[in-house]
């Protein structure tokens, strides 16, 4: 490390989304499956319907959305616990 920078540690939240995908209509609308609910009445039913677990952060560094599994290759990257990504911040001194 430098001289005059310090590190830190940050916990990130995941984000987790539920998507809906009709396999037998490929001009259906992908949608969360709270969506899916209020817009049809009914929850998803296989095999017609998949459930996508799609698990996203934002990025401390950018402020950008990736992929919780992108996140490994970052350098600044410790490791995923429970619902959280945990990474190493880089602070300079004042």
């Amino acid at each position: 490390m430098p001289a005059g920078e310090t590190e830190k540690y940050r916990h990130i939240s995941i984000r987790t989304i539920e998507i809906v995908v009709d396999m037998e209509d490929i001009f259906s609308p992908e949608l969360t499956v709270n969506e899916f609910i209020k817009r049809y009445k009914k929850k998803p039913e296989p095999p017609r319907h998949r459930i996508v677990t799609v698990e996203v952060v934002t990025c401390q560094e950018d402020q950008q959305p990736v992929l919780a599994t992108e996140c490994g290759k970052c350098p600044r990257f410790i490791r995923r616990f429970g619902g959280s990504i945990n990474c190493r911040k880089m602070l300079k001194a004042k």
